[in-house]
């Protein structure tokens, strides 16, 4: 929000500057430059104005694409919570086999010892 905050302050004293500036270093009379001045000040604030407007409708719509992405982020984390229940539902019968093997593979490896002992 403190970067929108300081466009708009640049914007203001940008606005400010240039007036100043204008005001100094202009060519044309008195009641032309006030017209011009005018116009001018007219144009600045309908740019203010769109500026403010773009803002607000920027805020809304991060606001809005904020919901939807936690909304999308607790769906996603529920789906994969299910997902990894069933996982580790499928994985259990191959557990119990894997368990067996590796028991299995432990006793051969104590009887090569023994052999290669004797």
């Amino acid at each position: 929000m403190s970067k929108g905050r300081s466009l708009v302050a640049g914007l203001l004293v940008g606005g400010v500057i240039g007036g100043v500036t204008a005001l100094l270093t202009t060519p044309t009379s008195g009641k032309n430059f006030r017209k011009q001045l005018k116009t001018n000040c007219g144009k600045f604030q309908d740019t203010v104005n769109k500026l403010k407007n773009d803002g607000v409708a920027l805020k809304e719509q991060v606001i809005k694409t904020a919901q939807e992405g936690a909304e999308i982020i607790k769906d996603v984390g529920s789906e994969l919570q299910s997902s990894i229940q069933e996982w580790k539902e499928a994985i259990k019968p191959h557990q119990q086999d894997l368990k067996k093997e590796i028991a299995e593979i432990e006793d051969k490896i104590k009887q090569l010892e023994k052999t290669l002992q004797n």
